[in-house]
């Protein structure tokens, strides 16, 4: 593993809608190779950025962008998609909450949400690198 790469954060805009999740996950990707992680690893990463977009992109409140921050800390790496301009458009779904945060706890040991009365507006997840 290359312990100088990754010194500063990485962040990424995206529209919220589902043909930019390959630009993520592979952006994502790109960064765990360059933190010298192992096909497995990465597998994680790529499903890990595909349930967040997921959950953000079909809250109660739909954002109109998704915002991606990645940055390492204290021998781990982090990543945080944060919703933004988010408009309510359907009932909020509470059960579908805790199939997501079960989904990505099995993939990344820390996984913290934060929801509002319009649902997920941000997730924060990170795994020892």
């Amino acid at each position: 593993m290359n312990q100088t790469a990754m010194t500063q954060e990485v962040r990424l805009n995206i529209p919220a809608d589902k043909m930019y999740t390959p630009v993520v996950t592979l952006a994502l990707s790109g960064l765990g190779m360059v933190l010298g992680l192992d096909v497995d690893l990465l597998g994680d990463l790529r499903t890990v950025a595909a349930e967040c977009l997921d959950c953000l992109m079909n809250q109660a409140g739909r954002p109109k962008t998704i915002d991606m921050r990645v940055w390492k800390a204290e021998g781990a790496l982090c990543v945080q998609f944060e919703a933004k301009d988010r408009e309510r458009t359907q009932p909020q779904d509470e059960l579908a909450l805790e199939i997501t945060k079960g989904v990505l706890e099995t993939l990344m040991p820390e996984v913290q949400l934060s929801a509002d009365e319009d649902g997920v507006h941000g997730i924060v997840c990170s795994m020892p690198v």
